[in-house]
């Protein structure tokens, strides 16, 4: 398995692509990224999942342009976000409705398989009501969206966005990972879920 990083756009964010025998699983492509595009075809890759932990427009504005290449992706987004998908809904900061194929809900633990790795997604609201994250246990790997960041954490002042949830999200989920767990966040550097246990800026554990 390999992760892939691309720091995206204006606001830098970060997009993934896990690589595994010649499949991609792609998370958060937040812009139209000609890198991005780029590098699957570069190395033949066939994307099978493209991901949005969370409906910010730096997370999903590239969406569309990569099922267009890769239709046969399968688009998946947190319910509770929809949102932020869909300009008519009054809220998004795109022009265009973004293509979701599947929908996950909150009130049910989920997994997404990829190429016989399996990804379990944690609900981690708070940045947003619908934010996820993403745990592949057997390689000890998050990808936290902008629920966890180096230092710190995601904006709590945004629109359906509370810092209560997100300390909750924290305390009682993403910080009872194993100490050793590499967090791959939204935007900024990696980490680890023991660094920021003891030393995030905002959120620790007594």
């Amino acid at each position: 398995m390999e992760i892939k990083r691309f720091t995206l756009g204006d606001i830098k964010s970060n997009c993934y692509i896990v690589v595994k025998n010649q499949h991609a699983l792609v998370i958060d492509p937040g812009y139209d990224s000609m890198a991005v595009k780029q590098f699957l075809k570069d190395n033949d890759l066939e994307v099978d999942v493209i991901y949005a932990t969370h409906g910010h427009f730096d997370h999903i504005g590239g969406i569309n342009a990569l099922k267009a290449l890769y239709p046969k992706a399968e688009v998946i987004a947190p319910k509770l976000d929809a949102v932020f998908f869909d300009p008519a809904m009054g809220i998004s900061r795109l022009s265009y409705k973004v293509h979701v194929d599947s929908w996950l809900d909150t009130d049910i633990e989920q997994e997404i398989s990829f190429q016989n790795l399996v990804f379990k997604v944690i609900h981690t609201p708070g940045h947003s009501q619908g934010g996820t994250s993403l745990y592949l246990a057997s390689e000890g790997v998050l990808f936290s969206g902008d629920t966890l960041f180096y230092m710190t954490v995601g904006r709590t002042d945004l629109y359906l966005s509370s810092f209560e949830d997100l300390k909750d999200s924290l305390l009682n989920k993403l910080y009872l990972l194993p100490d050793n767990t590499i967090c791959y966040p939204g935007h900024g550097r990696t980490t680890h879920i023991g660094f920021e246990k003891k030393f995030n800026s905002v959120v620790r554990m007594a």
